[in-house]
């Protein structure tokens, strides 16, 4: 008994090990599995490794804001969503912060496409939102159309005056507009 003993606790140990590692790929019921929506925003990721984080890469192959996507997967902390032509997409919710995954999630896939906000904007702006360039005079939602989110352990809130983004861009507005762009060394 006593040589039993340290085997079978050995086997615990892996086994609860094991079921800890996993736990956050386990799917989660979520009513957006198996439906179609739209990007918020321009989604880069890169082709031999088809995963992202909420800190929206700028390089790699291109899926632009509005594109219609499939979402697939919800796990407690990941979603994997696919559109046309592009393989599956894992997308981890690594940078939230005090943010909710479920507020992240209603922000990026959503229900009208983003480009019918666009009506109005005169052309060479929406130019620049597909290009994924941030410009002074655009509005607090069109910058998240040509960049993303800015994730919430570097914005805690979508009404602050200053946007930081992982990959050095800081956004500065003056009320719901643009007011300068600054692009910082890493």
């Amino acid at each position: 008994m006593r040589r039993a003993f340290p085997c079978l606790l050995g086997v615990l140990v892996v086994v609860l090990l094991g079921a800890c590692g996993t736990s956050s790929q386990r799917s989660i019921a979520d009513p957006r599995v198996g439906k179609v929506f739209f990007l918020c925003c321009n989604v880069h990721y890169d082709p031999h490794k088809p995963e992202i984080t909420d800190a929206i890469p700028s390089q790699g192959t291109l899926i632009p804001f509005g594109t219609r996507v499939e979402v697939q997967k919800v796990t407690r902390d990941t979603v994997r969503f696919e559109a046309a032509s592009h393989p599956p997409i894992t997308l981890s919710y690594d940078h939230g912060g005090r943010g909710s995954f479920e507020t992240f999630l209603s922000r990026f896939f959503v229900a009208e496409d983003p480009r019918l906000k666009l009506k109005k904007v005169p052309a060479r702006q929406v130019k620049l939102i597909e290009k994924g360039t941030v410009a002074p005079g655009m509005s607090r939602d069109q910058v998240p159309m040509a960049i993303g989110y800015p994730p919430a352990d570097h914005t805690p809130s979508l009404e602050a005056t200053t946007w930081t983004y992982p990959s050095g861009v800081v956004v500065y507005f003056d009320g719901s507009r643009v007011t300068s762009v600054q692009r910082r060394a890493r």
